[in-house]
């Protein structure tokens, strides 16, 4: 059976970055199979990179070795990183990333990866990805570390307390939806039949819907009538999402960042009615 690499990148799709990362990965380990989750991660961008390799990898077998190259650079304070979690491998820079695909859960094992100092960030992502193919545990590879760069983020504040949930807006899509960090599992602790009110901007919605098109008393011929009708809901990762029925976002004022002024670390709560006492 072929062991899957994954690749995630800053590189874009109009240079030869891809392709001569994927040309010197097939050159050194043969027989792998390579899948690109995202080349189109905004540059530098660390949190968005931990955000979409957070929510894809769980769909990929044990095993998988994930390649993330974004905001590379290796240096003294950004080292080249390899972290085992949940089953699966992750080689990146020490920059930031990997704290935001744990959230709050604990690593299995992590090294910083041997080199000699010459190698570029490519040469010893893949370098580690052909030890890892080749079946060499992490203490082979690198040097065991205990600690792993956690910048302090705004966007990553979650506070629960009994009657409400304060979150932030953490990514917006390229269908322009607006993810938040407030989890299905979260809404649903506090919820438990009680009513809320979903809490933004000037804005107030009493309803989760249950998928996009879930609007009552509307047939398959009407809904395209709905486009543009303001829809919250969780996402496939059971998030919550802020989203427009049939959103374009390459028209104007067609998501809810350009038609509500909602943006990235804005704020969204939701407050449940309190329960009443006997």
């Amino acid at each position: 059976m072929q062991r899957i690499i994954t690749l995630t990148t800053d590189f874009g799709y109009r240079d030869h970055y891809v392709g001569a990362l994927k040309g010197k990965i097939y050159s050194n380990i043969i027989g792998c199979n390579l899948v690109d989750i995202s080349h189109g991660i905004g540059k530098y961008n660390t949190e968005e990179a931990g955000f979409v390799i957070g929510a894809a990898y769980k769909q990929f077998p044990k095993g998988t070795i994930h390649i993330i190259a974004v905001d590379a650079s290796i240096t003294e304070y950004s080292k080249a990183l390899c972290v085992k979690y949940d089953g699966h491998y992750f080689i990146t820079s020490d920059n930031g990333i990997i704290s935001v695909v744990l959230g709050n859960n604990n690593y299995d094992e992590a090294i910083y990866i041997n080199h000699d100092g010459i190698m570029k960030s490519n040469d010893i992502f893949v370098y580690c990805a052909y030890q890892l193919y080749e079946g060499r545990a992490l203490r082979d590879i690198g040097v065991f570390t205990d600690t792993i760069y956690v910048p302090n983020r705004l966007a990553s504040n979650l506070v629960v307390g009994e009657d409400r949930i304060s979150g932030k807006v953490i990514y917006e899509d390229s269908y322009g939806n607006l993810v938040t960090n407030i989890t299905k599992e979260c809404f649903e602790s506090l919820e438990k039949g009680r009513e809320y009110a979903v809490r933004f901007k000037d804005y107030r919605v009493n309803r989760v819907s249950h998928y996009f098109a879930d609007f009552k008393n509307a047939d398959w011929a009407s809904l395209r009538d709905r486009a543009g009708e303001l829809v919250v809901l969780f996402n496939d990762v059971d998030l919550l999402t802020i989203a427009l029925f049939y959103s374009k976002p390459d028209s104007p004022g067609g998501t809810p960042r350009n038609l509500m002024n909602i943006n990235l670390n804005d704020s969204i709560v939701i407050d449940f009615n309190k329960e009443e006492q006997n």
